[in-house]
């Protein structure tokens, strides 16, 4: 290349940057240590500049590098820079590199740098380009949850249906399902709850999560005020799964219901039943002792009793506390 006299030396990326180049891949990690104090624009040019006549797979390692190094800002832009040089091509073995860099794009922003909306948008775009992938499988099971934590509920529910729709035999699809219920049940939406509820139980009767959907379900009937109708599913629930934490948690609460019913003695039964197991033992306790008093409170007594007459047994309580 000629140049002018006085004109500043023109060098091309491969030329002025020929030592970067021909670097092995994990001596990235001093060139990054030497550019911790520099934006992160700055290190984007760097690696840019660096990365030139690198191909795209070979980029794609040099991320992963980073990410590993702790470097996950600089991993994020290497990233993207794989994406942009791939653009639209689909030869050989770009579809795989594609597929890899959205992924770790996804995962940085979720699990290292606390961008939910980055995340999000990565993991779309790598669901919507590669349906059946399995990194696709691995981004659904994260989408619904980053969706809630922007305030998405509705694109929660979407990404939990997809997930389970994906790959109903897949690890966590049940958890998808039973997060489904849990958020209709949220935002009262108490009929749907139930049939997301009932749908786990349908399809997954041998997972560990039927129960809580079971208890979920009976659940709606509470928070809706059909106490009735509660304390029937909350029974149903003691009786499809005995001695599951769910069992218990159904005992109390069917008690619960019961008091607020005014049937304080059916409520002290189940108060009773609870509190072997219950995972709360001493809220178990403290809601049987109130049933409990409620119940002395109602007896009749014996009008001659006058320490019974005036305070129903409390006086002489106290006095024999005393002594």
């Amino acid at each position: 290349m000629v140049s002018h006299p006085g004109a500043p030396a023109r060098r091309s990326c491969a030329g002025a940057h020929i030592s970067f180049v021909a670097t092995p891949v994990r001596n990235w990690y001093r060139f990054s240590l030497m550019l911790r104090g520099t934006t992160a624009l700055a290190l984007g040019v760097a690696l840019l500049l660096c990365g030139c006549g690198k191909s795209a797979a070979a980029k794609l390692e040099q991320a992963r590098d980073l990410a590993l190094a702790g470097h996950h800002n600089a991993a994020l832009i290497e990233a993207r820079a794989v994406l942009f040089q791939l653009g639209d091509d689909r030869t050989d073995g770009a579809d795989d590199v594609r597929r890899g860099a959205f992924k770790l794009a996804g995962d940085l922003c979720a699990l290292h740098l606390d961008k939910p909306r980055c995340a999000a948008q990565e993991y779309r775009q790598l669901v919507k380009r590669y349906p059946t992938a399995p990194e696709s499988f691995e981004a659904r099971e994260r989408l619904g949850d980053l969706d809630l934590r922007l305030g998405d509920l509705r694109g929660a529910l979407e990404a939990w249906r997809d997930q389970v729709a994906a790959a109903p035999d897949r690890p966590g699809a049940d958890v998808a399902q039973l997060k489904i219920a849990r958020a209709q049940s949220d935002r009262g939406d108490y009929q749907d709850a139930r049939a997301a509820a009932a749908e786990l139980q349908k399809r997954w009767p041998e997972s560990k999560l039927a129960s809580a959907a079971a208890l979920l379900a009976a659940s709606t009937f509470h928070l809706s005020g059909r106490h009735a109708d509660a304390v029937s599913a909350y029974r149903g629930v003691t009786q499809q799964y005995p001695g599951t934490k769910e069992a218990a948690e159904a005992r109390f609460e069917m008690g619960n219901c019961l008091v607020e019913m005014g049937d304080d003695a059916h409520a002290v039964q189940a108060f009773t039943q609870a509190l072997p197991t219950h995972d709360s033992p001493d809220v178990v306790q403290f809601a049987l002792e109130r049933a409990q008093r409620r119940l002395d409170m109602a007896k009749a007594v014996d009008p001659r009793n006058l320490s019974a007459v005036f305070d129903r047994g409390l006086a002489r309580n106290g006095r024999a506390s005393t002594h």
